[in-house]
């Protein structure tokens, strides 16, 4: 007996299942760019023409590795077409891709995500991986038939949003691909159990693969499993973010407290307190820097967890200068700190480079942020005198205009962006440095829009009211435009984000006055907030967005000017730095014809679309196409042909053919299903069948078995061609048609089971009642039986 894994419908219906979960899974790559839609679509049409292909493949019974190969190269043909219009891989057609596909590459590096319409689209670079995903779930579960671990694949998938943007999937979209995974898993695995066949007393109370309780337990174990990954994560309490002593390798975490808090508690007193005192033989210790601010969580700024290893202590020398070349100049300057009993802080206020430092194993250094914590809760800076040697460094503005991007260098937290941050928001971003040519020019633009072209006014009086999150930033940006330096310095470091270069927020002092002891003095009125951003070879770069009301002169490096870059031949080139126009901006004609281009029919998905309903409306077509063939075939052979097209014929109705019985045994039972086609009136929906009711048919019948017989076992067999009898056929399966329902005949037509492998079985019926052996699903021929008749 043929499995039924090896049939058609098993292997399109599990293909069917494995190609939604994939899709599906997929469906959460959403949030990492805008208009998924051109990626989502196109897909599902890939993956129904992979799975399809894949499943026929697979009935016909195809080496894995052939299935695999097919899958690949078609997969890479259509996702070709897709993205360039045609899957023909002609030369000028490959390159085409490979310039779509370095234009998505760059923005996927230049940009956090979502990736807003307006620059080089990310769509190749996801189409390839959803792609990639979709055959590897359907070579490992129905290829090679290991659903469970196709498992794995998926989580992949499902994890790569959460891992780039920090966000959470919805929950509706995890239960539906769970939904899918455990019905994979189910559909596979009972196939399996059920080649065990059944009791051979079809006794209902003993084992059987058929009566649920292995897939109602496979289920309900699922689900358990799955409900528990839910649920437990959430019931469980979590550790506090505290000093936490224990038995492992050295590393804590600890909760540090909100410095933009104390910022804005401090500006809005009123009163100028005098907190600590620098004495220094370098220049002025501007711009001391007590935190950095790592994480912007649609609302605030923080400075993250961190994990401080026991051996980083505010002792000795530091680790090099992260990101900084040797090539850049630099002067090394100690500082000597005295903190007063009003400064209690859990930061050590200190240069943004430092080379060395003396203040005690109570303190300690974060590595990617080179800002000092205390070790425990009780540990503060009230009081304090500690020394440092601090490094002042001769930025080169040329080199940090020629810097490429900075986005692989460093840690995921300084290039996120929430995916509820206001499409508006990013939308500025890329209107206000539309005009410059390289990230560093874009940068000098965001901090000329705050200090002078976008119309800001610094106003410390916000300090009490800022803090409302999103829409407090937007109404900053797009509203008011009146703040103080928090505000500026984050809008500043979020935008910069936006565009593709990392930053973050340092919060500090920003410019001490002479005490009477020669000391360089700051108070709680000097405290500041200014952003950072990351230019490989120059490392962490400040930049001046607050207003001349409250800094005075921005960095010299940040209003360098730069020659004219000539516009390169490359189309890449161009294209990677392109962002959306000025608002307001007239187009030109050739700008309209370039906006005529992109914002008209998008005729790639419509064309993948109406191929991949194509491609799909001939695999349905495929059984009938395949019956027809056969059937022309068998009328140009001879006898025992026009037998086995009656078999077929049978059989596509619905009928169990009586295999291993003689030709006079089976032409008895045909008999009793033959019916008078329907001349006048409606077809009746339960026709009369017998002999009696189509004698011309029956007659037919007769000859037709008994010139099998005389070919089979007549002395001298004779040979009979199947033109002799081609109008005796015809009478005998338009009589077997008649004794059916319409419904029957259409899906004969359609959906053949000669074909499809939709199984029927005749089983004789012993006097006990009990189910004989089922004999082999192949005619034989001369057997016992059929001597006998």
């Amino acid at each position: 007996m043929r499995s039924s894994w090896s049939t058609l419908p098993h292997q399109l219906r599990i293909g069917g299942i494995a190609l939604l979960a994939a899709w599906v899974t997929v469906l959460s790559w959403s949030v990492l760019t805008a208009g998924f839609a051109r990626v989502g679509i196109p897909l599902l049409m890939i993956g129904v023409v992979l799975s399809a292909g894949g499943a026929l493949a697979r009935w016909a019974r195809l080496p894995a590795a052939a299935i695999v190969a097919a899958q690949v190269v078609l997969g890479a043909l259509l996702v070709l077409g897709t993205t360039t219009g045609s899957p023909l891989p002609t030369p000028a057609n490959v390159d085409a891709f490979l310039l779509a596909l370095d234009g998505a590459l760059e923005s996927s590096r230049s940009y956090a995500a979502p990736v807003q319409l307006g620059v080089p689209p990310v769509h190749p670079l996801l189409l390839i991986g959803g792609t990639l995903i979709v055959l590897l779930v359907d070579v490992i579960a129905c290829t090679l038939r290991r659903a469970p671990v196709a498992g794995l694949v998926l989580l992949a998938a499902y994890t790569l949003p959460v891992a780039v943007t920090g966000e959470a999937v919805s929950w509706w979209l995890f239960a539906a691909i769970a939904a899918l995974f455990l019905t994979l898993v189910f559909v596979q695995h009972s196939d399996h159990v059920t080649s065990w066949g059944r009791s051979p007393d079809a006794d209902r109370s003993s084992f059987s693969v058929r009566t649920g309780a292995i897939g109602n337990t496979a289920v309900a174990l699922g689900a358990a499993a799955i409900a528990l990954a839910v649920v437990v994560p959430a019931a469980v309490p979590t550790m506090s973010m505290s000093v936490f002593d224990g038995n492992g390798p050295g590393t804590r975490e600890v909760e540090v407290q909100d410095p933009m808090v104390d910022l804005r508690r401090d500006l809005s007193r009123g009163q100028d307190i005098p907190l600590l005192w620098v004495t220094t033989a370098g220049p002025r210790p501007t711009y001391l820097r007590l935190s950095v601010l790592t994480r912007f969580n649609g609302s605030s700024w923080t400075p993250g967890d961190r994990e401080i290893p026991d051996t980083q202590t505010a002792t000795g020398a530091l680790p090099p200068l992260d990101g900084v070349s040797t090539a850049v100049a630099r002067k090394e300057h100690k500082y000597d700190v005295r903190i007063g009993p009003d400064f209690e802080s859990t930061w050590l206020p200190t240069t943004a480079q430092v080379s060395r430092i003396a203040a005690g194993t109570d303190w300690r250094y974060d590595v990617n942020t080179r800002d000092f914590i205390g070790a425990r809760d009780e540990v503060t800076t009230a009081d304090r005198t500690y020394d440092f040697t601090g490094v002042q460094l001769d930025y080169d503005a040329q080199a940090m205009n020629d810097a490429v991007s900075g986005a692989g260098s460093v840690a995921g937290t300084f290039t996120d962006v929430p995916s509820s941050l206001n499409n508006e928001i990013e939308r500025l971003a890329a209107t206000v440095t539309a005009d410059g040519q390289t990230r560093f020019q874009k940068a000098q633009l965001l901090q000329q829009w705050f200090r002078t072209d976008g119309g800001f006014r610094y106003d410390v009086a916000q300090a009490e009211s800022a803090g409302s999150g999103g829409a407090d930033l937007r109404a900053f940006l797009l509203d008011d435009r009146v703040g103080y330096c928090e505000q500026f310095a984050a809008s500043m470091a979020i935008m910069a984000r936006v565009i593709g270069i990392p930053s973050r927020v340092a919060v500090g002092f920003l410019a001490p006055d002479r005490s009477t002891n020669g000391a360089w003095e700051f108070s709680s009125h000097d405290l500041h907030a200014w952003p950072e951003l990351y230019f490989p070879g120059s490392g962490w770069v400040r930049f001046e967005p607050t207003p001349q009301a409250r800094a005075t002169e921005p960095p010299a490096y940040t209003e360098a000017e730069f020659e004219a870059v000539t516009e390169s031949p490359s189309p890449s080139a161009s294209r990677s730095t392109e962002l959306l126009p000025e608002r307001g901006d007239e187009p030109s004609a050739d700008t309209g014809a370039a906006d005529a281009d992109t914002t008209s029919i998008p005729w790639v998905p419509i064309i993948a679309s109406a191929l991949g309903l194509a491609l799909l409306g001939l695999l349905l077509l495929t059984p009938r196409l395949v019956r027809d063939a056969r059937r022309r075939h068998r009328f140009a052979g001879d006898i025992e042909d026009l037998w086995v097209e009656l078999r077929d014929v049978a059989r596509d109705l619905g009928h169990a053919w009586p295999v291993g019985r003689s030709p006079r045994r089976v032409g008895d039972w045909l008999g009793r299903l033959l019916a008078a086609p329907a001349t006048e009136g409606p077809r009746p929906d339960r026709p009369r069948r017998g002999r009696d009711q189509a004698p011309e048919a029956a007659y037919a019948l007769d000859r037709l078995v008994v010139a099998l017989e005389r070919s089979r076992y007549a002395r001298d067999p004779e040979s009979f061609t199947a033109a002799q009898h081609a109008h005796d056929a015809d009478l005998v399966e338009q009589a077997l048609v008649a004794g059916v329902t319409p419904r029957e005949v259409r899906r004969a037509s359609w959906w053949p089971a000669s074909v499809v492998g939709r199984r029927t079985t005749w089983r004789p019926r012993s006097r006990a009642g009990t189910a004989q052996t089922e004999t082999p699903d192949h005619e034989t021929s001369r057997t016992v039986d059929e001597l006998v008749g």
